[in-house]
């Protein structure tokens, strides 16, 4: 490392010791973090859009190792480079526009490289393609997230059509939201995700691009469509409409925005609707058909007979057990992702593991700087790496067909999430495991974290009565110092921030600044709050919900039973497989 290298920044919005954040690194060797001064100044900055270039100025500290030190230049961006990459970005879509079949090799590569659409796939947006109402059943790893993929990006390259896509949880809408960044948004689309757990100012850049109809896909759940439908209007209204994991129109119609979604899409016109899932046993498959006028399906009866799950619930020793796992495999080197909940246990996962494995692992989240990622990416993908420890990031719109081992190192939070990390194992149709190594244990801890994000109802109303006798007339100070006075158990800096959303989006309160800093106000409120009927409480008792749910299928169910979820679709008896 010499005066001039070109460093990396790493916003650590998660980082338990200091919200502001920000590691410094020379490609994989992070070298340290701004001082917490300087971090409190640049760190919102950053997470308002603005980006800055770092660079080695000096070393310092002669030829002691040990004790050489790093100055730093860091610079922001001007406006115009990034006005630049917008401009390379609408290159990209002028350039999409131009020939319809270059264009469809150009998104089918971006999404699924070299692979070929198999024939379900090929139905499906055959029939999406004729503007019928389609209903596609294709098991985990059949590519059902391809179809509604490709038939959005060609829609809005060939004649600029918006699609609106509906999840049931706002983890699974994030997730693809990323994955989609990564593939689609550099030929030229914008994607924009619709849920409670963004923050302020990607709040309002979505509802910019509402108004002026700037956006061509967005990733909704219900609670956000019924709350702000009349957002989807004139220039915003969809000419496309999808609806992923299309059976919580049956599992989930006790939550009021699922009860009423086919009214809600009705509303929006007359778009046609794709309704995708791997589970539609007779009520349910019948009930989506009903919901969303289903005019044609196509189930792929496909099932994926090589994958095979190794049942290490309750292992206490996890470590030893993928170190047994990845050193004593016979023949060539097997791959293997490793999947856990957090960051922080990604990067604690593979350093233990580097002890046994040296330099065949390596860790992967998505606050990695992208070329990071993509290195990460290619020395797997040859080989050079045997194993990633990553968090869900990992996998979605890779091209890894030869993953011998998943390992589930945490339980995970619904079943989608189990489907897709499970899933990721032999795509190239050869033999491969899936290691549960979670247990009741991680119970509790997934609960401990959807509390944190998605406060109950008794802990609202815990944290308002708190709030409320600290007011004087106001409540001063940042998240974390208020969960601090406040002292009510299982509350973190984390938790008041989801609390503040929810009491402002129900006129409970008023969040703003003046000279002082932050301030909470106190509104004036007339008659009972139906908490049921704000957008984030909504979401958080839905993910608390699919949680519960999943945990009693994940934790009890025999393995069996778990790998017949796994590798085949659940679809009705007595309905032809084409229609």
């Amino acid at each position: 490392m010499q005066a001039g290298a070109p460093l990396e920044l790493a916003r650590q919005a998660d980082n338990p010791h200091d919200r502001y954040a920000i590691a410094v690194h020379y490609g994989q060797l992070q070298l340290g973090f701004f001082n917490r001064r300087l971090a409190a100044h640049i760190a919102p900055l950053i997470d308002a859009g603005a980006r800055y270039s770092a660079r080695v100025a000096s070393l310092t500290g002669g030829n002691d190792f040990k004790h050489r030190g790093v100055n730093v230049v860091i610079e922001r961006e001007a406006l115009g480079v990034q006005l630049r990459r917008a401009d390379a970005r609408a290159a990209a879509r002028s350039y999409a526009h131009d020939d319809a079949a270059e264009t469809g090799e150009l998104v089918r590569s971006a999404l699924i490289g070299a692979s070929p659409t198999h024939d379900a796939q090929r139905a499906v947006l055959e029939r999406v393609e004729a503007g019928k109402n389609t209903l596609a059943v294709l098991g985990t790893g059949r590519g059902k997230s391809f179809c509604f993929q490709y038939a959005a990006a060609m829609r809005a390259f060939t004649g600029g059509g918006k699609t609106l896509v509906v999840y049931p949880l706002r983890a699974l809408a994030n997730d693809q939201y990323e994955a989609l960044r990564r593939t689609l948004e550099p030929l030229g689309l914008r994607f924009f995700r619709a849920n409670g757990s963004i923050d302020s100012d990607e709040r309002e850049d979505l509802f910019a691009a509402l108004r002026e109809g700037s956006w061509d896909v967005v990733l909704a759940t219900p609670e956000f469509l019924e709350f702000h439908r009349e957002a989807l209007r004139g220039r915003s209204t969809p000419s496309f409409v999808v609806v992923d994991e299309a059976h919580h129109l049956a599992e989930s119609r006790h939550r009021p925005a699922y009860a009423r979604l086919a009214a809600t899409i009705s509303s929006l016109g007359d778009a046609p609707v794709l309704a995708l899932t791997a589970t539609a046993a007779d009520e349910t498959f019948h009930r989506i058909v009903d919901d969303l006028r289903i005019e044609s399906w196509v189930i792929d009866p496909t099932v994926r007979e090589n994958l095979h799950i190794t049942d290490g619930r309750g292992t206490k020793d996890k470590i030893a057990y993928l170190t047994e796992l990845f050193s004593t495999q016979d023949g060539p080197p097997e791959k293997g992702i490793i999947y856990c909940h957090s960051r922080t246990e990604v990067t604690k996962v593979a350093q233990r593991l580097r002890k046994h494995l040296g330099n065949q692992v390596m860790f992967y989240h998505g606050k990695m700087p992208n070329a990071e990622r993509l290195e990460v990416e290619r020395l797997f993908r040859e080989g050079v790496l045997r194993v990633v420890v990553a968090t869900s990031a990992f996998g979605e719109g890779i091209d890894l067909p030869d993953v011998r081992n998943v390992v589930l190192f945490h339980l995970n939070f619904d079943t989608g999430e189990f489907n897709q990390q499970a899933g990721r194992a032999g795509r190239d149709g050869n033999p491969a495991q899936i290691h549960l190594l979670f247990g009741p244990n991680d119970r509790t801890l997934n609960e401990f974290l959807i509390d944190l994000d998605a406060p109950p109802l008794a802990r609202l109303r815990e944290i308002y009565r708190g709030l409320r006798s600290l007011a004087r007339p106001v409540v001063r100070g940042g998240n974390a110092e208020i969960a601090g006075t406040l002292e009510i158990d299982r509350v973190r800096d984390r938790t008041i921030e989801a609390a503040l959303r929810i009491f402002s989006d129900s006129g409970l309160v008023e969040v703003g600044e003046d000279d002082d800093g932050r301030f909470v106000r106190f509104l004036e409120v007339s008659g009972r709050i139906e908490m049921e009927r704000n957008e984030r409480y909504a979401e958080g008792e839905a993910t608390r919900e699919a949680f519960s749910r999943f945990c009693e299928l994940a934790l009890f169910a025999p393995a069996e039973t778990l790998e017949r979820v796994l590798n085949r679709p659940i679809y009705p008896s007595n309905v032809r497989l084409r229609q």
